[in-house]
């Protein structure tokens, strides 16, 4: 046997239409009217008004710590192995349904992180290209200086600015490594898809 609420009268739909108007938030509203929140949520909904946020704070009944940065980011690689062994443990038997929703929601995670990861480490590449098109054109301008000096004390004053600039920009490039790490290739066509 299923117990249905009684209908809405005239008079309380008014309630609630005036309630819906001054802001007033669903609990409050349900509890004003003697109706539980999903048919306060129903009745709004029927008579055309949009439906207003929980202004209640909902407590966590969580023991899980805040979790802190991490000192290194993983590799592109690492974070592939890891996706790579989250599908292989998708498809072990006995995985409840909730170790398989944790499991997608890693690979999703996963997912995000490379793409992520590959946008960062081009967009540094795209830094570093610049950067070494700008130390051309100063290089190119010390030379000139070195060039056209009048005098040998001049001409010493550049070539020293000259050494050190070259010194200063002769550093290894870290993210042309990454760059390279990520670099898109084609694998060909991927086994099962057509």
């Amino acid at each position: 046997m299923v117990n249905h609420m009684p209908y809405w009268k005239q008079d309380e739909e008014q309630a609630l239409i005036h309630l819906v108007q001054e802001g007033a938030d669903i609990d409050t509203m349900a509890e004003q009217l003697n109706r539980s929140p999903e048919a306060v949520r129903l009745k709004i909904r029927r008579l055309g008004f949009m439906i207003p946020e929980c202004k209640k704070e909902v407590g966590s009944t969580t023991t899980l710590e805040p979790i802190k940065p991490v000192e290194g980011l993983i590799s592109v690689e690492e974070a592939a192995k890891m996706a790579l062994g989250s599908i292989q443990r998708l498809n072990e038997k006995g995985l409840t349904v909730l170790d398989v929703k944790r499991i997608r929601l890693i690979l999703s995670g996963l997912k995000q992180y490379i793409v992520l990861y590959s946008e960062y480490v081009e967009r540094i590449g795209e830094v570093e290209e610049r950067i070494e098109k700008l130390n051309k054109v100063v290089l190119s301008q010390l030379e000139e200086k070195v060039a056209k000096a009048a005098s040998d004390s001049e001409r010493q004053f550049w070539q020293q600015k000259l050494k050190e600039f070259t010194e200063k920009t002769a550093v290894d490039k870290p993210f042309a490594i990454w760059k390279r790490r990520t670099v898109k290739r084609d694998v060909g066509p991927i086994a099962g898809r057509r």
